[in-house]
């Protein structure tokens, strides 16, 4: 049989396997835009939905008194506060006590840092996972008090009160945010760009609402690694989901991350990394000893699911350093409790 007859003969083959690749790559861009479309339609609904409560009044600026030492500048990382989460100790309101708790603290240590030396800025690190999502477990939507709408909303209008409360209390405020994979959309199986991520949608919101704010400085993070820089000391921000299978890598495979990181393949020059998502407080040095790996838990408490798969059940803590910015370095490191 000649090529030509052989051709002719598997015609309505290939035919009919054109036509079932042609209606397969037509069903997934239906799924895909339903998904967008569902996303922007929670985005724009929950947007307007809060714009709705009205405008929110810029913070007047506040008298900052320090001591006669060098200046430093706070840096806060805040990161997993899981908002909906439902554990036998852990709700939404519980997350809103806890996280405005977190900020009153800062702000008190910061109040003993000052009698040495001036502290007159803080830099705010949201580390993602600030919502707790929908998709990350089949069964997740019985662990959780509100729906995506309400996560949405209640997060987002909690960073605003958290960002607010340092501008009360710091001359300047800047803000740096990293997106979690509890924000995202869909299942992984999902055609939907990483960073559509509902934890970014908060920050934009949260971002928006605060525009009226002179002495706020606020980006957006389309990147999934972001870049801290306080005078002469630089780090990166990181989720913590970025290295490893399915989200989960040992502290030395972190720590052989972050070596190799600061020999070069990462082609910008750091000191430290922060991490969230193992809702764990720890340090690790990497191997030159001049940079540290920061470790920093959540305000969930009470994860049955961590603790039972993983061993890991941390008490609810976030982390607040103080940066001397003309030494590039870490002065002092608190790890903030909130049982």
């Amino acid at each position: 049989m000649s090529l030509k007859e052989n051709l002719e003969e598997q015609s309505p083959q290939i035919a009919d396997l054109r036509k079932a690749l042609i209606n397969t790559q037509k069903a997934l861009q239906k799924a895909k835009d339903r998904t967008e479309e569902l996303g922007e339609a929670v985005f724009r609904a929950a947007y307007d939905a809060t714009l709705s409560m009205g405008p929110i009044p810029a913070v007047p600026k506040p008298l900052v008194k320090g001591g006669k030492g060098k200046a430093e500048v706070a840096l806060v990382h805040a990161t997993d506060w899981q908002g909906a989460k439902v554990t036998t100790s852990y709700n939404s309101e519980v997350m809103k006590r806890r996280v405005m708790e977190f900020a009153a603290k800062s702000v008190k240590i910061t109040e003993i840092q000052r009698h040495d030396h001036p502290v007159k800025d803080a830099v705010i690190m949201f580390g993602g996972d600030m919502v707790e999502g929908l998709f990350n477990y089949p069964a997740q939507l019985w662990e959780v008090d509100s729906s995506i709408f309400e996560q949405y909303t209640t997060v987002s209008r909690l960073m605003v009160d958290f960002v607010r409360h340092f501008l009360a209390n710091f001359e300047k405020v800047t803000v740096v945010a990293e997106w979690g994979n509890h924000g995202r959309i869909g299942s992984k199986r999902d055609h939907v760009p990483k960073n559509d991520n509902f934890d970014r949608m908060c920050y934009e919101l949260a971002r928006q609402l605060l525009a009226g704010e002179k002495r706020l400085t606020w980006e957006d993070c389309p990147e999934d690694i972001q870049r801290v820089e306080i005078g002469a000391y630089r780090a990166l921000l990181m989720h913590g989901d970025e290295v490893g299978r399915a989200g989960f890598a040992s502290p030395s495979a972190w720590q052989a991350a972050g070596n190799r990181w600061k020999a070069g393949s990462y082609k910008w020059d750091f000191t430290d990394i922060y991490l969230g998502h193992y809702h764990r407080t720890a340090s690790e040095p990497m191997s030159a000893q001049d940079g540290m790996i920061y470790w920093t838990g959540s305000t969930e408490s009470d994860n049955r699911y961590a603790r039972d798969s993983m061993a890991v059940s941390g008490i609810p803590s976030q982390r607040l350093h103080f940066i001397d910015p003309v030494k590039g370095r870490v002065t002092a490191q608190y790890q903030v409790w909130l049982d």
